[in-house]
């Protein structure tokens, strides 16, 4: 057990706690997360790179690794699943049942560069055959944030609108979600590139956006703040990749450059030994 300091710390100060385990060795790092519960180490580790985080969970046993996946947001869970081995992958989801699973298997079959990979799956969403009194009822409830849209979902799981928080509350109770339900404006589909919406004008006025599969089911939402993330960490990787690519390049001509001399040398020294011995 991690002594009361140590977990108000975690706690209290997660981004900071975050990037003193990344530099902790596997050792310490075994030590640290056996002692730590799974819902603090929830809250921890999704302030860490994915690399980062899937280093901290590898040494650990999958069950407990997975414990910890569970209570994290989902879209968090599934960065940090995809930087991990395959095998090690492998025996954490084994340990995954039920809904979450799914979805995070689902969520894994997408490209990191597209939509589906990155939603946010854990939202409230409404039936739009409910009454107003049932919908404020249930989001009294909710332990997701619903925010001032909520969707609006039909039998099939189609998206079929979204209505405004203050709208239900100054509706009367007996009315059903429908007479307050308005059209979607925009909804993205989760085969779509990143790249392609990150600079869409619907983010000046929305804060979240709906995600649909090629079915029109409803998947979830994108944040806005998860495309500003995403395409800060895609440009330092390929930063990253092409100073890796010019570093290799370079040790490679160092390298035949090498080679080039001692053959050069080679040639030079037979030739003054066969004119030594004319």
């Amino acid at each position: 057990m991690l002594d009361a300091l140590t977990r108000g710390y975690l706690d209290l100060h997660p981004a900071a706690a975050a990037r003193t385990l990344a530099r902790l060795e596997r050792d310490d790092l075994v030590a640290l997360f056996e002692a730590m519960s799974p819902q603090l180490a929830a809250v921890v580790l999704p302030h860490m790179a994915p690399a980062a985080a899937a280093r901290c969970l590898a040494p650990l046993p999958a069950k407990p690794a997975a414990e910890i996946l569970t209570r994290m947001p989902s879209h968090s869970a599934g960065l940090v699943l995809r930087s991990m081995d395959r095998e090690v992958r492998k025996a954490v989801l084994a340990t995954v049942s039920g809904p979450l699973a799914a979805r995070l298997r689902l969520r894994l079959r997408y490209p990191e560069t597209v939509i589906g990979a990155l939603v946010v799956a854990d939202v409230l969403t409404l039936g739009r055959d409910l009454r107003v009194s049932d919908a404020l009822r249930l989001i009294r409830r909710s332990r997701q944030s619903p925010g001032h849209l909520i969707y609006v979902l039909d039998e099939r799981r189609r998206l079929g609108g979204m209505v405004d928080l203050g709208d239900l509350l100054s509706e009367r109770d007996r009315s059903l979600v429908n007479r307050v339900m308005k059209p979607v404006p925009l909804a993205l589909n989760a085969r779509a590139a990143l790249s392609s919406v990150s600079n869409h004008p619907a983010w000046l006025t929305h804060e979240c956006l709906p995600v649909v599969n090629r079915d029109g089911l409803f998947q979830g939402v994108l944040p806005r703040s998860t495309v500003m993330r995403e395409e800060q960490q895609l440009l330092a990787e390929v930063e990253e990749r092409s100073e890796l690519a010019t570093t290799r390049a370079a040790l490679a001509d160092v390298f035949w450059l090498a080679v080039a001399s001692l053959f050069a040398g080679s040639g030079a020294k037979s030739r003054q030994d066969a004119e030594g011995g004319m």
